[in-house]
């Protein structure tokens, strides 16, 4: 814990006297002024930041990046009648203001912003520079120098080994840059974060709590709907490399359900057994919420999972599941007559398409009133791996229009790992045959 307002105003050595929130010196005459203080304002209150008034202002905002837009204009509504000499230093996270300001500050032309990028880079554990001993430990506790807090090189190699070089997490916690290649992703990662975000409706009425079933293996803490379509996604790993995925989508919730690699994934009667748990799984919940359709399993086809097809397809002629299995062939063309004229970003291939059916339904809904964008409609619920992967990939566009999301070879040669897991959570998703009427084309059938 950091230390006690007054105990770091003795250690600097400042004049006055400092209780929690304020820091008062004595003036010219002796007499005892606020020279600062610190406050919260509240959300979206920008009158808050109003009635500030002094010859020269020092404005510092902590967590920057992260105020809301209302009081974010009303800090500069304190400098609109300040000295020339008056500052507004601000540090934290991305977000439109803050990235307004640190773009006028790297633009020669403009003046009034001066940025000062610290990256993790600059960090005296990464550099070697000599830093005072730590202050804020308990006493008792050996001296050591202040760097042990910061970001080391073993810190780094794992954002890059996790996120790759490109990253947007990378370009900003690493870089200490805003990401300006967001638009280029084929998930933007923004709106991959908020889908994750989203709250559980609560337990009530035509929704419930999967653990709240009583269902074996059904440990989950998030609500579903009561009759949703529950689907499966998998991806299987091509000649035992990789991982063996399996993703679950009960009505707009996706969720995890199996991830394995190593060489028992090589056994396609192994891995279809394995499918085969999730399947019958998936139906004792279909069952539990009353949904009339039947399970729907969506399966790479590459590789070894054309065989894993096969397997669960004869299965399910002998009575062992009632699930429609469906087999994926990701890297074949788009059927001209399933394009949608309407559509904006045309894929080229299957697995094009799968991402980009992906982005339809993680981008935000319509703006309220107030301006503030609708949530999307999905909500993610799995692992931090998974979701890493989905902001991963790039798009690009074919010299005849069509949107290609990038490769796996592609990703591997810039050092981003198989992104397996987001290929199985987007199969769930994805529904390459239509389900209702063969005349409905587009990306969600």
């Amino acid at each position: 814990m950091a230390a006690h307002p007054p105990l770091r105003r003795a250690r600097a050595k400042l004049p006055g006297a400092c209780d929690t929130v304020q820091y008062k010196i004595p003036d010219a005459y002796g007499n005892e002024v606020v020279a600062a203080y610190g406050f919260s304002a509240p959300a979206n209150d920008g009158a808050a930041m109003q009635g500030i008034h002094a010859a020269r202002l020092l404005l510092v905002v902590d967590e920057a990046g992260g105020i809301a837009r209302s009081i974010g204009n009303g800090t500069n509504n304190l400098l609109t009648r300040a000295h020339a000499g008056d500052r507004q230093p601000g540090h934290g996270r991305s977000e439109e203001l803050f990235e307004k300001l640190c773009e006028e500050g790297d633009d020669p032309e403009k003046l009034g912003t001066i940025t000062i990028p610290i990256a993790a880079l600059d960090s005296p554990a990464i550099t070697g520079e000599r830093v005072p001993y730590c202050l804020d430990c308990p006493v008792g506790v050996p001296k050591y120098p202040l760097s042990e807090h910061m970001p080391n090189q073993d810190w780094v190699d794992r954002v890059f080994g996790e996120y790759g070089p490109d990253h947007p997490y990378t370009i900003a916690k690493v870089y200490a840059k805003f990401p300006q290649g967001g638009a280029n992703r084929a998930l933007p990662v923004a709106w991959i974060d908020t889908a994750a975000d989203q709250p559980d409706p609560e337990p009530d009425g035509p929704w419930v709590r999967l653990s709240d079933l009583g269902l074996e293996g059904e440990t989950a803490d998030h609500t579903v709907r009561r009759g949703a379509w529950v689907r499966l996604g998998v991806d299987v790993a091509a000649y035992g490399g990789d991982e063996v995925t399996v993703y679950r989508v009960v009505g707009d919730a996706l969720e995890q359900r199996h991830a394995s690699s190593g060489p028992q994934n090589l056994n396609q009667v192994n891995v279809a057994g394995r499918i085969l748990a999730e399947i019958l799984a998936a139906e004792r919940l279909a069952k539990a919420l009353g949904t009339r359709v039947a399970v729907r399993v969506k399966i790479d086809r590459n590789g070894l999972g054309h065989g894993v097809v096969s397997i669960l397809e004869k299965w399910g002629e002998e009575g062992r599941h009632g699930a429609q299995i469906v087999g994926v062939m990701v890297s074949e063309n788009i059927d001209p007559d399933r394009e949608d004229p309407g559509q904006q970003m045309r894929p080229y291939r299957k697995r094009d398409e799968m991402w980009l059916a992906a982005r339809s339904l993680l981008q935000p809904g319509p703006a309220n009133g107030l301006g503030v964008p609708g949530p999307p409609r999905l909500r993610l619920r799995f692992d931090h791996t998974c979701l890493v992967q989905l902001g991963s990939p790039t798009i690009s566009t074919s010299s005849t229009g069509q949107v290609v999301v990038e490769s796996k070879k592609a990703m591997r040669a810039r050092g981003v790992g198989s992104p397996d897991r987001a290929d199985g959570a987007l199969l769930a998703l994805y529904e390459p045959v239509s389900v209702l009427d063969e005349r409905r084309y587009g990306l969600l059938n």
